[in-house]
């Protein structure tokens, strides 16, 4: 017995690479002068401002890095759109996509990063020095609910505070505010479908406006990919609407009754259109066919969890709550999401809907998403079930050794941990995708620090809670007793027992 305890400890392959501790991670991300974050220190995007990557890490770190999320606030504020621009689909009170120069902390970018900012500068224009593109729906909304967010904890003074915007005019952080307000009612105004919509202006634009912004993510249940010639509304994207329109009602007390009602009004409509009483879930979100007919997108994915991550419940009656957060929480617990590295972003039974392993499908788990879902569990009542995911986020990482983009994860909810070979036999995985991860990404390690912190092992200054109804604390019961426990693993032995190595190879679809 002690012989074969031995053989295995010493078959135990170590970690791949010393993690760097978060906070030194952070810093990789985050400019010298920490006013701005760039969305990774890799390859893809090194030294580029991001909106809603760096709205994300500013939600995570509210409450550990208050310094860091004003600096963040302010930044967006001077980037803001101010003028009608098609290349660059730049809108007055829009807030940035995505936002790159040629010079980084007084430092001329390396090849790779200048070859992308080339190609980029080619389809939505810019200088010589900059370019900067507004090709997102969600960025408006999402830096509203945070920068209210901020003043729920800091106070209001960061509104009478003053930035310079790119068209060289100092305003306040009180007018970004109601110029991104007022972009954000104009876009619902002008709306079909009364769904906060997206659609690209200049035809080399992004076609899908959102996170999950991959060529073939909208896509029907029977693999028709949505059109996108015409709008298209996307689930998570209106439960950032919703928080944004309730935080212009508290940001602009005389007209809180106007956005109030408008709130209400757009969240019942996303109710009526998105919600799916037959399978008991949310669609996607919708589309519309050639001829404008109104196409619900009906696959099954990830999207519908992050509303946990928003107040879109909190003001139902209880009946409505308890029907939506329950069909939701069961759902992303379940056997088609729930993996060893977090939630897939769509589920396994939809994984034909795609003919490949894409970036965004059924065989990925990103951190990003499985913290927010863990958000929004613990948000409306289910602080175990929210455990259970960052457990699996802190082994992911401390198995890795990085803080990854996102991680493949196959058909048994296995990760893939690498490394990535060139073999193609002898147990390696072949993954049919176009994309690798990168290696460390701003809300991944935002993510983790925020656990951190939410552990203990940082003080927090503001900790929420919600009333935990009966019914929910049966149905955490319930789910805990089906679902595979995970605890987290600072042990590297049961680590890596929890997590043994798979060798995968990247074959990529669309070149070979």
């Amino acid at each position: 017995m002690v012989r074969a305890i031995n053989r295995l400890i010493n078959s135990v392959p170590p970690i791949r690479k010393a993690l760097l501790l978060p906070s030194l991670a952070l810093a990789t991300v985050v400019s010298k002068d920490g006013t701005s974050v760039y969305a990774s220190s890799d390859k893809l995007f090194k030294g580029a401002i991001f909106g809603r990557d760096s709205l994300e890490v500013a939600d995570d770190l509210l409450d550990v890095k208050p310094g860091l999320v004003h600096n963040i606030l302010l930044t967006l504020g001077r980037l803001q759109g101010v003028t009608n621009n098609e290349r660059s689909e730049e809108r007055p009170g829009k807030i940035i996509h995505e936002y790159r120069t040629t010079t980084i902390d007084g430092k001329r970018i390396d090849r790779t990063s200048l070859r992308i900012f080339e190609a980029l500068a080619r389809k939505w224009g810019g200088s010589e020095k900059e370019l900067a593109y507004y090709g997102s729906v969600d960025a408006t909304g999402h830096f509203l609910r945070t920068l209210y967010a901020y003043c729920q904890r800091y106070g209001e003074g960061i509104l009478e505070e003053t930035v310079r915007q790119r068209n060289g005019k100092t305003v306040t952080m009180r007018r970004v505010v109601a110029a991104a307000t007022a972009w954000l009612v104009g876009q619902l105004d002008a709306s079909q479908s009364g769904l906060l919509e997206y659609k690209k202006v200049n035809p080399l634009g992004i076609s899908n406006q959102v996170w999950k912004d991959s060529d073939e993510f909208y896509v029907h249940e029977h693999g028709e990919v949505a059109n996108h010639d015409q709008p298209i509304a996307s689930i998570e994207v209106q439960g950032l609407t919703y928080d944004a329109l309730i935080a212009a009602a508290r940001l602009f007390p005389e007209q809180a009754d106007e956005y109030t009602r408008r709130a209400y009004a757009f969240r019942d409509r996303t109710i009526e259109l998105l919600w799916q009483p037959d399978r008991h879930y949310f669609a996607l979100g919708l589309s519309y066919g050639p001829s404008g007919e109104m196409r619900i997108i009906r696959t099954a994915t990830a999207n519908p969890a992050a509303l946990l991550d928003t107040d879109f419940f909190v003001d139902l009656d209880a009946e409505a709550r308890q029907t939506y957060i329950t069909a939701i929480v069961r759902r992303i617990m379940s056997k088609n999401f729930l993996t060893n590295a977090g939630i897939r972003s769509r589920s396994l039974d939809m994984a034909h809907v795609v003919p490949f392993w894409d970036y965004h499908g059924s065989y990925v788990s990103w951190p990003k998403e499985t913290y927010d879902i863990a958000k929004g569990l613990r948000r409306y009542g289910f602080p175990e079930l929210a455990r259970q995911l960052e457990n699996r986020l802190l082994n992911l990482v401390l198995r890795t050794g990085e803080y990854p983009e996102f991680v493949y994860v196959d058909e048994w909810g296995r990760i893939l941990s690498g490394p990535q070979t060139a073999q193609t036999h002898g147990g390696v995985v072949l993954v049919e995708g176009a994309n690798k991860p990168e290696r460390i990404q701003a809300w991944t390690v935002s993510a983790l620090m925020a656990i951190v912190s939410s552990r203990g092992l940082v003080k927090r200054k503001h900790i929420s809670s919600v009333p935990v109804e009966s019914w929910k604390r049966e149905l955490e019961h319930q789910i805990l007793a089906r679902i595979p426990r995970m605890d987290f693993h600072l042990n590297p032995l049961k680590l890596w027992l929890e997590y043994p190595t798979h060798k995968y190879y990247l074959s990529n679809p669309k070149t070979e």
